[in-house]
């Protein structure tokens, strides 16, 4: 999708000189408008309340200095403002990012009349910022982007260096096409199709909550494909990226920690620490459904099949990995598995399948291996299974 069609959508403007007359902020909130865009406009920061609505908001214009200019009405004209009401307005600033950058993902423009250093070292202080890094915040003076489009030049010059944000704003845009496009095309099919799936999941004693945004994420994901992201922003060799960083995204991109788990959800993949030895959970996610085990009224608890992991040294994985091929050697009766859990690489052997009731370690999860990973694994599993042992190579045949 082109770097253009990416400043579309909301934007929130909040600055106490709206509409006062030589503002330079009227300038930018005019450049907005001329662009077709909707424009939220507050003089003061919004309650919380108000920015859990904020999911359609394409980018947020902040001043900087708004909380000390509205703490400032009290103090006499020509008296300096006292240093506590300046650390409270700075204060007020950093709590009103925070809840943000909890309740949403959007770019945050922070114009300033002042030099822009200060704030940076502010923001960086409390997590907000990191030096020499694509930051979501961008910090800029109020008087270089008045006057022509220089608010919207300056965007699509911060989304080409900012990938993390480029890849939201794109992404975001192919959900909701592919969202509208699924849910006319059920309703459609019948006003009353959450009720039929909704049926049939509570016939086949699964969670009904579980398989129906199932349904729905597989369907959307047919309708989102093929995407088609810029070369120009995501080829970029912005810094050499540290081993620990690149080892933290695989992580992320296959590893999900326990906070981020339903705690009434058991599936495939589910890790759990126990004594500290570290198991892996490999029975099928439709055996894991304790409302099948239940009888009598009682609870159904069932068990687990794992599988012990031990953590490889970093040597150790050096000497297995094979560059050619971007993976790691591994013999019938193990999975190796790349940086899950801090970073680290897991052998998972075969030999020993350890039968563990649910009730008895639930609290001890503390994640989940995502497909195509725990898929790989079970299907490497079920072949070792069905192996046919063959006679032993003689050494000096081969040596």
């Amino acid at each position: 999708m082109p770097v253009e069609n990416l400043s579309s959508g909301i934007a929130v403007v909040i600055d106490d000189q709206i509409d006062e007359a030589g503002a330079n902020i009227n300038n930018l909130v005019s450049q907005i408008e001329k662009n077709k865009m909707p424009c939220l406009k507050y003089k003061e920061l919004p309650e919380d309340i108000s920015v859990e609505h904020w999911g359609g908001v394409s980018f947020l214009l902040l001043d900087w200095k708004l909380q000390a200019d509205t703490l400032s009405e009290s103090v006499t004209e020509g008296v300096t403002i006292p240093d506590e009401l300046r650390k409270a307005a700075v204060k007020e600033n950093i709590d009103f990012l925070k809840r943000l950058k909890q309740s949403c993902f959007i770019p945050v423009f922070i114009f300033t009349n002042e030099p822009v250093q200060p704030i940076i070292e502010v923001l960086k202080d409390n997590d907000l910022y990191q030096e020499n890094k694509p930051n979501f915040i961008f910090v800029k003076r109020k008087s270089d982007l008045t006057g022509g489009t220089k608010l919207f030049e300056a965007i699509k010059e911060w989304i080409l260096r900012t990938p993390s944000i480029y890849i939201l704003t794109t992404w975001d845009k192919a959900y909701k096409t592919a969202k509208i496009k699924l849910f006319y095309d059920f309703y459609n099919m019948s006003p009353i199709w959450p009720n039929i799936l909704w049926q049939s999941f509570a016939a086949d004693g699964v969670n009904m909550s579980l398989e129906l945004g199932e349904v729905i994420t597989r369907n959307l994901h047919t309708r989102m494909v093929p995407y088609a992201f810029d070369d120009r922003i995501l080829n970029k060799q912005e810094g050499a990226a540290s081993r620990d960083e690149v080892r933290k995204v695989l992580q992320g991109e296959r590893f999900i920690m326990k906070d981020g788990l339903d705690d009434k959800t058991i599936c495939a993949g589910d890790l759990f620490n126990i004594e500290d030895k570290i198991y892996i959970n490999i029975r099928p996610d439709c055996d894991c459904i304790p409302d099948r085990h239940a009888t009598d009224g009682q609870s159904g608890d069932f068990d687990l099949y794992l599988l012990k992991g031990s953590k490889l040294k970093n040597n150790n994985v050096k000497k297995i990995y094979r560059e050619k091929y971007g993976n790691f050697e591994e013999i019938d009766n193990q999975a190796i598995i790349f940086s899950i859990i801090d970073g680290n690489t897991y052998d998972f052997k075969f030999k020993d399948l350890h039968l563990m009731k649910w009730s008895d370690i639930k609290d001890k999860r503390i994640g989940r291996l995502l497909p195509p990973y725990i898929t790989r694994m079970q299907q490497r599993y079920a072949l070792y299974l069905q192996r046919t042992g063959l006679p032993r190579t003689p050494k000096v045949a081969v040596l």
